[in-house]
C-alpha cells in the first residue's frame, strides 16, 4: 500500500518546488530489483533423513519475483555476494519507488488545482 504524503494543505508554490527536487533525484536505479529475499528451510524426500525429526536443511535463500497472477520466479541466492547485491537492489527499487508515489501525488493534486502538471 502507498504511503499517503500530506499535499492537500501545501500551498502551491511549496508543491512545485518539492516536485522540482524529486525531479532532479529521481532516477531509475540500474540494479534495481522488483522482488523479495527469501530465507527457507526445508525438508528432503529421505525417509531416514534429520529433517524428518525437526532439524531443517538450510538456510537456504531464494530470489522471489512475481512475473504475473500465478506465476513467479524463484532462484537460489548462492552466495553471500549474491544475497547483499539482491538486498541491495531491492532496497533501491523500493526507494525509487517511494519517490515516484510523492511525485505521483504532488502531480494529482496541482490537477485538482488547475494547476499546469508539467
Amino acid at each position: 500500500m502507498a504511503k499517503i504524503y500530506d499535499v492537500a494543505g501545501e500551498p502551491t508554490s511549496s508543491l512545485r518546488k518539492r516536485k522540482a527536487a524529486l525531479l532532479e533525484k529521481l532516477s531509475v536505479p540500474r540494479d534495481a530489483l522488483r522482488a523479495s529475499c527469501v530465507r527457507q528451510f526445508v525438508t528432503c524426500g529421505k525417509p531416514n533423513c534429520r529433517c524428518r525429526s525437526g532439524a531443517k536443511h538450510g538456510p537456504f535463500h531464494y530470489l522471489v519475483q512475481c512475473v504475473r497472477s500465478g506465476k513467479t520466479r524463484k532462484f537460489l541466492l548462492k552466495s553471500s555476494d549474491q544475497r547483499q547485491h539482491a538486498r541491495t537492489s531491492i532496497a533501491a527499487y523500493a526507494a525509487f519507488q517511494e519517490r515516484f508515489e510523492e511525485l505521483s501525488q504532488i502531480n494529482t493534486e496541482l490537477l485538482r488545482r488547475g494547476e499546469m502538471v508539467e
